[in-house]
């Protein structure tokens, strides 16, 4: 699925626990779009995101793998 974003979507915490009720899936979110920063506030303009499809839950603690 992809989505627009802006400045005023504030972070990838916001848009993971929006879309998939889980604010720690973040950094699914980066990964697929390349990102490492979760942070939105500095987006000049819209744009737009791929969303991954969400997966069975694991124990990363809302980290990346290493």
């Amino acid at each position: 699925m992809r989505v627009q974003v802006t400045a005023e979507d504030i972070s990838l915490f916001h848009l993971a626990a929006r879309h998939y009720g889980d604010a720690l899936y973040w950094w699914h979110i980066a990964q697929r779009n390349g990102m490492t920063d979760p942070d939105l506030t500095g987006l000049a303009a819209p744009a737009t995101l791929d969303l991954p499809e969400r997966v069975l839950p694991d124990a990363g603690g809302g980290l990346p793998p290493p």
